[in-house]
């Protein structure tokens, strides 16, 4: 495929030697002014999919709107923003903003005032501009949809509609999916034409390329669990996922004073240092970073090596999308998943649903972990001998000759004491278990509770109020929060069962648009997951 020499430039630079299977099939017929459904998970290069076909095709001399991509999160967003700014670096008035929630809508106000050609937003964002008459989409020559699946899970089917509802009829679709749900197949019939949908996924939900490996340890282990698997298998580039973001706040903590290269990122980080953490783990300053599935979606983190999770996931396919983190594009990557009593059952769902089997495993014992790490000591020693002076080091060997110790006497001394500090602060037990599956409780079935309360629609209730309500409350991520249906004058939306007794009790008691919250457990009804929602 030739494309502009600007392109083409960018391209080189940017390191493409040869394309992916969905870029080799979504450019042609993006080229041709086709519209598309991609079948695809996350780390295909779906952004360069759809990117050079709008660097290729649109004015960059016009002062309009003429691309328009939406994705599900801020961090997605900002992301596809800076790597098309890369494709398009040697592009003439190349303009683009990124829009989306928890930055000042005055800085993106500012922004869209500059006339830019493409636009990248969330949902929600996206109409509060187009309510300001700030994104006008008259021009609009492309539509993108990345991700989504997870913006339908997440509620935002109506705010997509909408936004639909303020384009052109002649423009290109494309829509990027990694599940074809039902509700995404109406979604593309109702307002694609003649959509051409090109599936680039095997057959099963994990990627073959991904070594999978299991533990059984007790909870309070599970902080040494990882810190010895990293020493074991020292990864370039590690991600932790935790359920919750106290967790990754406490790990953070404890892995930072072993000494581990870590930092985190959760829903309740200001947005500038989120970004911050993902560029530092980007360029690799950092070695580790610690998170909850916020980063699961969209994000494209080239090289890591390995993922950990250290809880077990309450669905299957936060599962799949935790991991597919790793082993991207024929790179083999690991996946270790740290399984505490209570936890078994939900692996054994995992092996069912991805149709993979992941092998148990032993934590490695502290005498292995040392041995690895001794090895690691003498490399070092090695390169500061032949790098680094030793003069005032020296001196003080010198001292200590004169009191008559040899130098065996003295090498194996310090070894003793840098050995004893380490030792002081570590568990150096077998952290291993041996327990059977445990039967689910009995809060909700599956892995998730369906609630429903007596607010809806005739009350002025949207999701995004029921999500600001909830997330309050309760610490649970806005995406965990799924399958939201605002009726007339009701409402159901599902939570994971870790949280479902903790979200009973906090609404119970609640007001919401101005009235008392009555919730009940209630059974998820068929194809009730957008009712009401046109």
């Amino acid at each position: 495929m030739e494309f502009k020499k600007e392109i083409e430039q960018a391209i080189q630079e940017m390191g493409f030697v040869d394309f992916t299977e969905i870029q080799k099939m979504t450019i042609p017929l993006l080229l041709e002014g086709r519209d598309v459904i991609g079948h695809s998970h996350t780390g295909t290069g779906k952004t360069a999919a759809f990117g050079i076909p709008i660097l290729e095709s649109i004015n960059f001399d016009s002062d309009q709107i003429q691309a328009l991509i939406i994705c599900p999160t801020r961090e997605l967003a900002v992301q596809i923003k800076d790597e098309m700014g890369r494709m398009a670096k040697y592009i003439a008035n190349c303009r683009m903003v990124a829009v989306f929630g928890g930055d000042p809508i005055i800085n993106q106000i500012k922004d869209l005032k500059k006339k830019p050609q493409i636009v990248i937003g969330t949902p929600g964002r996206t109409i509060d501009h187009l309510e300001r008459k700030l994104i006008k989409l008259d021009n609009l020559k492309y539509m993108v949809l990345d991700e989504a699946d997870e913006m339908l899970k997440m509620g935002f089917q109506e705010d997509i509609e909408k936004i639909f509802t303020n384009t052109p009829a002649n423009r290109q679709t494309l829509m990027f999916s990694a599940t074809m749900p039902r509700t995404i197949l109406a979604l593309a019939k109702t307002y694609m034409h003649d959509a051409e949908t090109i599936r680039v996924i095997g057959d099963e939900s994990t990627n073959s390329d991904i070594i999978q490996y299991y533990y059984k340890v007790k909870k309070e282990n599970k902080t040494e669990a990882i810190y010895r698997l990293i020493n074991i298998y020292r990864p370039k580039l590690s991600l932790i996922f935790c359920n919750t973001k106290v967790q990754v706040d406490e790990l953070t903590q404890e892995l930072i004073s072993r000494g581990v290269n870590c930092d985190k990122i959760h829903g309740d980080l200001p947005q500038t240092t989120r970004l911050d953490v993902l560029k530092k783990f980007h360029v690799g300053i950092i070695d580790v970073m610690i998170a909850t599935d916020v980063a699961a979606r969209g994000l494209d983190i080239k090289a890591v090596e390995a993922v950990f999770n250290y809880d077990v996931p309450e669905k299957a396919d936060y599962y799949v999308h935790r991991i597919g983190r790793t082993g991207r594009i024929g790179h083999v990557g690991y996946s270790f998943t740290l399984v505490s009593r209570g936890e078994l059952k939900q692996i054994e769902e995992i092996e069912r649903i991805t149709k993979t089997k992941i092998k148990k495993r032993s934590v490695p014992t502290y005498d292995k972990v040392l041995d690895v790490k001794n090895e690691k000591f003498i490399q070092k020693l090695q390169s500061l001998v032949e790098t680094e002076n030793f003069d005032k080091e020296y001196e003080i060997l010198n001292k200590i000759i004169q009191e008559k110790l040899t130098e065996d006497q003295i090498i194996v001394a310090l070894l003793k004491i840098i050995h004893r500090n380490e030792q002081d602060s570590l568990n150096q037990s077998d952290i291993n278990e041996e327990f059977e599956t445990k039967k689910p409780g009995s809060f909700g079935s599956g892995n998730s509770t369906r609630f429903h309360i007596n607010i809806g629609k005739n009350d002025g209730l949207t999701v995004s109020d029921l999500l600001d309500v909830i997330t309050s409350k309760v610490r649970v991520e806005r995406r965990d929060i799924q399958d939201i249906a605002i009726l007339t004058e009701f409402s159901f939306f599902n939570v994971p069962n870790a949280v479902g007794s903790m979200v009973f009790e906090s609404l119970k008691s609640a007001r919401l648009k101005g009235k008392r919250v009555q919730i009940t457990i209630a059974k998820y009804a068929k194809n009730d997951r957008f009712k009401g929602s046109n």
